[in-house]
């Protein structure tokens, strides 16, 4: 095409537009426009395969712990979000593990925090971070179940899995409390109806989500779990090594003959 055709196809593309705004300023907008913010967030998980599944629904947790006891369990991960990856059916299982008892305390108190710490559940606590002005997890973990056995170490070897980036390792389990707003601690009180008393702390604090009962947790074994303390705490997750497949590496077809 001469420069004055090419010119001629320009104009008129640009006529055809009307007014509205510049190629450049139209591609400087990234994901068509749309707010990615979210996305750089969750790129920097203080713990990006190690994340807390506290704030998951209690449904998905359920349906976690049954497929625990069918063999290895591998999710897709990306971002924010993990699924369970349910067809993908690998060898492997889960042992348990008893640990030391221990208890902590996640703080959040901004949007930063709470994608960092919770990446998981960041989009659907935002607003009530923003409402109540903090979050708090209490967690109080017992033991561990972990992958034993020899896990498919590829993957992709059928449709099923073809999906799945990550294969769950260990899951730690216990008690917890999500907790919204009020003190991080409170010292010699309990809590009733959502506030803290006999304190030294008396703000209101809201229970958003909570499962197990951490006095329970000590009464866990070597053998197996307390039955009131084997909730998802944390996943630990191990990236699948994917192989390069060999039709890749095939030289190509002579294409002089």
């Amino acid at each position: 095409m001469s420069c004055r055709a090419a010119f001629v196809v320009l104009a008129t593309t640009a006529l055809a537009a009307g007014c509205g705004p510049p190629m450049h300023a139209q591609s400087a907008m990234p994901n068509g426009g749309h707010d990615t913010s979210h996305l750089a967030k969750c790129s920097v998980a203080a713990s990006r395969e190690q994340p807390l599944v506290t704030e998951w629904p209690a449904s998905y947790k359920a349906r976690l712990e049954a497929l625990l006891q069918g063999g290895a369990v591998a999710v897709e991960y990306s971002g924010c979000d993990l699924k369970i990856i349910d067809r993908c059916r690998l060898s492997g299982s889960y042992a348990w593990k008893k640990t030391t008892l221990s208890t902590d305390t996640t703080d959040i108190q901004d949007e930063d925090d709470l994608y960092a710490k919770l990446p998981l559940g960041a989009a659907s606590l935002s607003g009530q971070l923003k409402t109540s002005g903090s979050l708090h997890v209490q967690t109080t973990v017992s033991g561990q179940l972990q992958l034993v056995g020899k896990a498919a170490d590829d993957a992709t070897s059928g449709a099923e899995c073809a999906r799945a980036t990550h294969l769950v390792t260990a899951l730690s389990i216990g008690a917890f409390k999500l907790v919204a707003g009020g003190a991080a601690k409170v010292s010699g009180g309990a809590e009733y109806a959502g506030v803290s008393a006999g304190g030294s702390s008396a703000q209101t604090r809201s229970i958003l989500r909570a499962a197990g009962d951490a006095t329970s947790c000590e009464r866990a074994t070597k053998d197996e779990p307390s039955a009131e303390c084997r909730s998802p705490i944390q996943i630990f997750l191990t990236p699948i090594r994917r192989s390069v497949p060999l039709n890749i590496l095939s030289p190509l077809p002579d294409e002089r003959g």
